[in-house]
């Protein structure tokens, strides 16, 4: 089975971070703290019950404190429905050769279920937050909206965390520390006592082991086991089901991901189109994780064609690349790379490169 998260490895956009700039003032500054306080939460405190993506419960209050609505949400996902290069056609691959994809995204359902949609993706292989923001807009109180309203100035004069997947507590500058306690405060004491309180315990992001156990449910579903599945993440929202999916002895792929996702898996696609991902799957299929392993130790297009030829890959699928890449296909065909404590750093490093340069570097640097 093929499991994937959505915004990353096959469309551009980040929802949740285009409808917080759009809709609310200095918004996109906003959504950078939270993201990084997002992480922090849950890679470095580890508060109990919090997930990885959490950010979209985050920032649920300012979106309801500026009467968003659904129509909202649904009209920025159609203005930024842009998928990554090759997508549309990759998707169409697996589905002919019988790997239909199932999707789980940490993303609000009105953006997934649209794109997805448009990808032709059935309504059953996809997962995502559900988010009533239509009726908590009637439900949160005037007054509790506009303290919200008034504490985004606060928010945006923070500076940088300084969060990562390796930082420590104690490592973070005292100017951190203190733009944390008042995150904290806000959040979980003032919100908790006014009208945003079912906001915020209603409202649960798949992400970390939701996510994870979104997988486990379609793998149940369908009598499928982990261990010979392919999972693909981006993001801290993944590294759950990326991680115990490596460790059942899966194939789980970071696609341009981050350090969050590098770190808990077993292979990196670094790339500018889709169009890898069905040979990955196609190699996985015919010669396991050890055949993988294989080839991405030592990986170049000469070996890819040489496994080709010898019945590893389906040749179609190395030519949808050569396609293409036309002539530059020999400097610009995509890395498939196997993760070693070796390589790990010079690997984030590159796939942070793409990641920037597919998505932008606003979006591609978001946890």
């Amino acid at each position: 089975m093929i499991i994937s998260d959505w915004e990353g490895p096959w469309v551009i956009a980040d929802h949740a971070f285009e409808v917080t700039k759009r809709g609310v003032p200095n918004g996109e500054k906003l959504f950078s703290v939270l993201s990084e306080y997002d992480d922090y939460l849950a890679y470095v405190r580890k508060k109990p019950n919090y997930e990885p993506g959490d950010t979209l419960a985050l920032i649920a209050p300012f979106l309801i404190a500026y009467n968003l609505d659904s129509n909202f949400l649904i009209q920025v996902a159609k203005d930024n429905a842009n998928f990554i290069k090759g997508a549309l056609e990759a998707i169409k691959i697996l589905e002919k050769s019988g790997c239909a994809i199932k999707i789980i995204s940490t993303s609000y359902c009105q953006y997934v279920h649209y794109t997805t949609a448009s990808a032709r993706i059935p309504r059953r292989n996809v997962k995502c937050t559900v988010f009533k923001i239509d009726k908590y807009i009637k439900t949160v109180s005037d007054k509790d909206k506009s303290f919200a309203r008034q504490k985004v100035k606060k928010i945006i004069s923070y500076p940088k965390l300084g969060i990562s997947a390796t930082v420590k507590e104690e490592e973070l500058s005292d100017t951190a520390k203190r733009a944390i306690q008042e995150l904290n405060e806000f959040f979980w004491e003032e919100l908790t006592q006014m009208t945003f309180k079912e906001v915020l315990g209603n409202v649960k992001p798949l992400g970390g082991y939701r996510k994870y156990q979104a997988v486990m449910d379609f793998l149940n579903e369908e009598n499928e086991e982990l261990w010979n599945s392919v999972v693909i993440g981006d993001s801290i929202t993944d590294w759950v089901m990326l991680k115990k999916t490596k460790e059942a002895g899966g194939l789980a792929v970071s696609f341009n991901g981050n350090e969050y996702a590098i770190r808990n898996s077993n292979l990196a696609v670094i790339s500018d189109t889709c169009l890898i991902v069905p040979l990955i799957v196609d190699l996985f299929r015919k010669k396991g994780l050890s055949g993988v392993r294989e080839l991405t130790e030592n990986w170049s297009y000469q070996r890819v064609k040489n496994a080709a030829d010898a019945g590893w890959i389906d040749w179609s699928l190395l030519e949808a690349l050569t396609t293409y890449y036309g002539k530059s296909l020999q400097n610009d065909f995509p890395s498939a790379l196997w993760i070693t404590e070796e390589n790990l750093e010079e690997i984030i490093i590159k796939s942070m490169e793409m990641r920037k340069r597919v998505r932008g570097v606003t979006v591609g640097s978001l946890g």
